[in-house]
């Protein structure tokens, strides 16, 4: 028997690795049923079946320190660190807690008996593995989901500052400090979206693409004004207002709709000599 410690703590220098929380669970509850079970073979009876005020029952005790010898000794051999005594205690514990075994405790002893503390068995169930895999199952998927959403928020802050910085001269060309800028008011706008970041970055996208299309023939100023006030329609819809995508979009709808309401550079420097009144009112006949 030292021999054999002496091997197993050699062996335990060398190897590095950590068993999983889920195979060790599971090898806590095979030890458990291999107890159980040898100690029904012996009595020919049903552990399940046996009142717990039976006095054969204490032959059955489970020391922890018995449960923890037997685990170490499977692990070792497949090579993982041997468990502490601490370790298997907070593991019994939340075996207990997520129903995977049932503690019975037999009795308390005292000082003077042979044992100190409190003697108990543990009970299994058909459905013990299940329960932990399904456990594991469920903290897995949350994790998925939070990770997700991290995710989801640190790109969307990445993308926020990425698209800040891409459109730096559009920002400063409109006065980025300002309340009155661009920026600041196509934030305002897509403030109560379900996705305000996200949103934000397609809808200074849009503009790009929006401005880059119209902004040789016609005044940013106009652009901008129809696109803050058609942004105001499309915000919960802003997929719309793309030029690209593999749907078909109101793009080229806007600016149809743009043409049809604002008057060319080149027609307001041809007509410089008309009064200012007449252009005004040309230029709103649709607004």
């Amino acid at each position: 028997m030292i021999s054999t410690i002496s091997y197993n703590n050699n062996y335990c220098n060398k190897t590095k690795r950590l068993l999983s929380k889920n195979l060790r669970l599971k090898k806590i509850i095979s030890i458990i049923i291999f107890l159980n079970k040898k100690f029904e073979e012996s009595y020919n009876t049903s552990l399940h079946k046996m009142s717990f005020l039976n006095g054969t029952l204490c032959i059955l005790i489970h020391h922890q320190q018995d449960i923890l010898n037997i685990l170490n000794s499977f692990i070792i051999k497949e090579g993982y660190k041997p468990t502490t005594i601490r370790t298997l205690r907070e593991d019994l514990r939340f075996l207990i807690k997520i129903k995977a075994i049932n503690k019975r405790i037999l009795a308390f002893s005292n000082n003077i008996g042979q044992f100190k503390g409190k003697l108990c068995i543990y009970q299994t169930s058909r459905i013990s593995y299940s329960i932990i895999d399904t456990y594991f199952s469920s903290i897995k998927l949350e994790l998925s989901k939070k990770i997700k959403s991290n995710k989801e928020k640190l790109k969307s802050e990445n993308v926020t500052e990425n698209v800040t910085v891409y459109n730096k001269k559009l920002i400063k060309n409109n006065n980025k400090n300002s309340r009155n800028s661009l920026f600041e008011k196509v934030k305002k706008i897509v403030a109560h979206t379900k996705y305000p970041e996200k949103t934000l970055k397609n809808a200074l996208l849009n503009y790009k693409d929006f401005n880059n299309y119209l902004k040789y023939d016609y005044q940013t100023k106009d652009i901008k004004e129809f696109y803050l006030k058609s942004l105001k329609k499309y915000r919960n819809k802003i997929h719309f207002m793309r030029q690209n995508a593999n749907y078909e979009t109101d793009f080229f709808n806007l600016v149809g709709e743009f043409k049809d309401t604002y008057i060319n550079k080149w027609k307001i420097n041809q007509n410089k000599t008309i009064p200012f009144d007449i252009l005004a009112n040309y230029k709103r006949k649709k607004i």
